[in-house]
């Protein structure tokens, strides 16, 4: 299924739109698994296009503290905007990220606003919840489910010159 609204078809103003596809035809299935569902309210008017659209999906992770492999949903919202115009072409967007569509156009593909939004949407930290304990440092235990018996000797021989330098200040 195709993420296209032709929004010739449409009189001016509020229009919902509701798609589903799978991320495979999407280019998304490294990341992400299932369907992908966007929810579209379109604000048409003569000269421009105002879409605000909510995305849904399920991501697959990798704990970044315990290595555990876990799935989450994801969801998002994005606003795409586009003028109806003579003077530039239809596959122009400039620095705000407003597209412009020729006369000659009568559809807007969201596919490759959904591909970035949800690439965009992948949280910087990764943690398959947030008192996820680890790995340990010593022995590589999985210290959510087991505990082990390793000191963790913070002392680092690398800093062992800047404590001494420390110690003549103090």
């Amino acid at each position: 299924m195709s993420m296209q609204i032709k929004f010739t078809n449409y009189k001016n103003g509020l229009h919902q739109f509701d798609f589903k596809t799978s991320v495979g035809e999407l280019g998304l299935e490294e990341k992400f698994n299932g369907n992908v569902l966007l929810n579209c309210e379109m604000d048409k008017s003569s000269t421009q296009i105002v879409l605000k659209c909510n995305l849904q999906l399920t991501a697959k992770y990798i704990c970044d503290r315990c290595t555990l492999e876990f799935e989450d949903k994801i969801t998002t919202k994005f606003k795409s905007i586009y003028f109806i115009t003579y003077s530039k072409k239809n596959d122009e967007v400039d620095e705000n990220g407003i597209y412009y569509l020729s006369p000659d156009d009568d559809k807007i593909d969201l596919s490759i606003d959904t591909v970035g939004n949800a690439l965009l949407a992948i949280p910087m930290k990764i943690l398959c919840n947030e008192d996820c304990k680890g790995l340990c440092s010593m022995c590589g235990i999985n210290q959510n489910e087991n505990e082990c018996n390793c000191v963790a000797d913070t002392s680092n021989p690398i800093w062992d010159k800047l404590l001494e330098l420390k110690g003549k200040l103090n």
